[in-house]
């Protein structure tokens, strides 16, 4: 029986990776479809939103015939999506210009954000939450528990402006917008990145310290644990070896799930700091009726999300604790 467990689990094990990466492109596929058709509840279309009120009917007809709106939606889409398929995104409705062209420097922006919350949000969480896990009801355990609750209650624009007012404006610490701002000036100027992470940071940490804290308390009341400290083992080694491990798996799938809360960060922080990023296209998009780049935006967002979180569930896996086979 044991060993027809183990084949078992090794069959699941190697069909993990293939059955998620089917279940995302599903996803993926479906949310494209969602999107067109929400987009097309839209009152207007691409040409009446370039049009004016001296434009003719003839005109208008024209210019749906131009962009190619003159077909049904339906054969619109399968169009779009089979040059999708080739790495052909389109051309926008708004300016003509090729969709990979319009959204490679906003993608560029907001990548660069998202990959410096990830760098700051993995040791900011895991050593706050370990620093209050391992002493339970101490004054840094308090501390620490009551300001992750604090910036997980307050909202994100409350907490941007806030910043913005004070920080900003008030000390004259750091710039309070993007405006001027590009992707050289982001990289050449750090001082543009210090509030808008700080935002990002706060609303994926502070839920993610706690659930690190509870880890550790749980694993260091674990009877191995008890039974290493009896046998000598050194406390870096038991911390990074044994409770580490067991304790991060949790918050590690945890991450996986918070891609909405940092998409909902992203957009704050693109409204309030005037950040030239994807958020900030798409609501262009949606406001010409863009199609080609809302799809495109939504394709490659997805896409993205399929890899990262595969990679923090295959992480979030081998970090959890293995039971001995019989």
């Amino acid at each position: 029986m044991s060993e027809l467990g183990c084949q078992g689990s090794r069959e699941h094990s190697r069909l993990f990776v293939p059955r998620r990466v089917l279940i995302g492109i599903v996803q993926v596929v479906v949310l494209l479809v969602l999107v067109f058709v929400l987009s097309l509840l839209l009152p207007g279309d691409a040409a009446d939103v370039q049009s004016s009120d001296l434009t003719s009917a003839a005109q208008r007809a024209e210019a749906r015939h131009v962009l190619g709106l003159d077909v049904t939606p339906a054969a619109r889409f399968l169009t779009w999506a089979g040059h999708a398929a080739t790495g052909d995104l389109g051309t926008s409705y708004a300016n003509g210009r090729a969709v990979g062209a319009i959204i490679a420097e906003p993608f560029l922006v907001t990548g660069l954000m998202a990959a410096l919350t990830t760098l700051l949000l993995l040791p900011v969480a895991g050593f706050a939450g370990f620093a209050a896990g391992l002493a339970p009801g101490s004054v840094r355990d308090r501390v620490i528990t009551t300001v992750s609750v604090w910036l997980d209650s307050i909202p994100d624009f409350v907490l941007a402006v806030l910043l913005v007012a004070y920080v900003a404006i008030g000390l004259g610490w750091f710039p309070a917008t993007f405006l001027g701002a590009d992707l050289t000036t982001m990289v050449t100027d750090p001082r543009y990145l210090v509030l808008p992470l700080v935002v990002m940071v706060a609303r994926v940490a502070a839920p993610l310290v706690r659930l690190v804290r509870a880890g550790v308390i749980d694993v260091l009341d674990q009877p191995y644990i008890a039974a290493a400290r009896r046998l000598g083992v050194p406390r870096r080694s038991l911390l990074c070896r044994h409770v580490a491990p067991n304790a991060l798996g949790p918050a590690m799938q945890e991450l996986g799930r918070t891609g909405d809360g940092l998409l909902s960060g992203v957009l704050i922080v693109e409204a309030v700091f005037v950040l030239p990023g994807i958020a900030s296209t798409l609501l262009d998009a949606i406001s010409n009726r863009d199609h080609p780049v809302i799809l495109a935006i939504v394709l490659i967002t997805g896409l993205i999300a399929i890899a990262v979180n595969l990679l923090i569930d295959v992480l979030a896996q081998r970090m959890l604790p293995r039971r001995p086979q019989s």
